[in-house]
This record gives C-alpha cells, structure tokens and sequence, in this order.
C-alpha cells in the first residue's frame, strides 16, 4: 500500500465524533467524490474509503448504493436513480438541478467540524506523496467554482493553497512540508503528520552534513593544491639556481615544505626555529611561488 492509502486508511476508522462533525465529514466526503444529477458515486482502490463511503450513502442518507468492479483493481459505488440522488442532495441542502455546484456551509455548522468537513474530503479526492520522494499534497476537484470555494475555505485555515488545471482537473495542491503536515494534524492523521515532520528533520540533518563535508573536502582540495604548488615551485628554484639562492628567511620555510609536503601551514611553522603564525608562513610560501614564477619568466 502507498503512503496515501495508509493515510485514508487510518482516518477511515476515525470514531466518536460529534453529531455535527459526522454531519460535516459525510458531507465532505460525498459532496467531492462525484456529487451530481448525472454522477453520484465514488470511484477508489481504498477498501477501506469504499465501505466508507457506501455506509454514509445506505446507513446515513437511506439510499442504496450499487457496486461495479472497475478495472485497474478500482471499485466503484454509485447511486442509480434520480429519485435515491435527489434524497442524497435534500440532506445536505441541495437540489438535484442546481446550475452550479458549491460547497453548502450549513453543513459546516460549528467551528469543531472544519477540521471532520476537510478529512472527508480528503478521503474523497485528497492525495499526499510519501515525504521520502518528495512533499506533495493535493485534492483532485471535480468541479471549478466547487474548487474555488475549497480554496477560500483552505485560507480561512490560515493555509496558503495553490491551483493548477491538470488535464480538465481542478487540482488543489501543497508543495511546502509545512502545510502538509499541518494538513494532515487538522484531519487527524497525527501519525503521518509526525512522520513526514521527522523525514524532514532527517532530510535538513543529511543535507547539512553534506555541505559542511563538501566544504571540508573543498577546503582540503584546496590546501592540497596550494602545497602542490610550492612545492614545485622549490623543487624549480633547487634545479634552477639552488634554495641557497634564497633570501636567507625563506630557506627554513623551504626545506621545511620539501620534507613535509603534506603539513599544514599550522604545523609548518611550528616546525621553523623561530615559530611563524599560519599566515607568517603563507606569506613566506607565497615570496617563494614568486620568485620561482620570476626565474621561469627569466627574470
């Protein structure tokens, strides 16, 4: 099973609720399945979503509900005539030729039933990827001004959702782990919630200790790179002209480096009679690269 299916899974068994939160998650959940004159069904691979959805419509509204088996290992329940489906929208205040679907707040009565409205809907067209691969939450809306008033019902849960028309599809969607999570507290999906908080927290850890060895590694490629060069520069003066062509305080630092072509400048200047700080000895090293670039130019 995939993450989301986990996710529906779980809230399919949410218990105890408040007359008016039941209300408003049967609402939700039949309202963005497929809720028309022509259309009033739901289409899932969840089992779990399917027996849901099919005890709302029998057990909740009165009305039958009729089962085909769709291929690709979906199911799907619908409701076949006019009369069960206008029974369905006189529940929640509807009526069966309206010109325009949108979303009938009375149903959404108290403040405690935003949170069972938006896990109904959640069951009904909501998706979200596993945080491994990626964050991404989204509501897939059968109908445009439907999906409007998803988006401004979203806002006043201080979220910030975005929209995008997929292939004639109203698609409601997330991207930051943030309001994901968030999201998935609200329906009561804590779990999850926790879950995708956690991959997050190990995705900042691992990216932070790949910067900071990428940085070391960069640094140490650098300082490989520096000595490298001094010491070619000294091996070009030695065959050139000889170290003892050297002013006399550079000679130390030279041999120094010829012998220890791995030390850090740190320790280079420990090692000189007279200790030199790090940036003493660079500025030692950096006269001899000089000079050595001098002679190779003949001057």
């Amino acid at each position: 099973m995939s993450f989301s299916s986990d996710v529906k899974s779980e809230l399919a068994k949410t218990e105890n609720l408040l007359p008016c939160c039941f209300h408003a998650q049967v609402y939700g959940l039949v309202l963005f399945a497929h809720f028309s004159k022509y259309n009033l069904s739901i289409t899932t691979e969840n089992t779990d979503v399917f027996d849901l959805y099919s005890s709302y419509i029998n057990d909740y509204c009165g009305v039958n509900t009729y089962i085909s088996d769709g291929s690709n290992k979906k199911l799907t329940a619908y409701v076949k005539t006019d009369e069960e489906k206008s029974k369905v929208f006189e529940k929640f205040g509807h009526e069966l030729k309206e010109p325009t679907l949108r979303i009938n707040r009375a149903n959404i009565s108290e403040e405690c039933c935003a949170s069972s409205f938006l896990r109904g809907v959640f069951l009904a067209c909501g998706t979200v990827t596993a945080p491994e691969r990626s964050y991404h939450l989204e509501f897939v809306v059968p109908y445009k001004k439907l999906s409007l008033d998803f988006i401004h019902f979203l806002e006043e849960l201080g979220l910030s959702p975005k929209y995008i028309n997929r292939k004639g599809n109203h698609i409601v969607y997330f991207k930051d782990s943030e309001s994901i999570e968030d999201i998935l507290a609200i329906i009561g999906a804590q779990e999850a919630s926790l879950y995708v908080m956690g991959i997050k927290i190990e995705k900042d850890v691992k990216n932070k200790v790949n910067r900071k060895l990428n940085f070391e590694l960069s640094n140490i490629n650098k300082t490989v790179d520096a000595a490298n060069a001094q010491v070619e520069a000294i091996e070009f003066i030695e065959k050139k002209c000889g170290i003892n062509s050297l002013p006399d305080n550079l000679q130390e630092i030279a041999r120094l480096r010829i012998e220890n072509p791995e030390a850090s400048l740190r320790d280079l200047g420990q090692l000189l009679d007279e200790p030199l700080s790090r940036s003493g000895v660079n500025h030692r090293l950096a006269k001899i690269v000089s000079f050595a670039e001098k002679l190779k130019a003949g001057g």
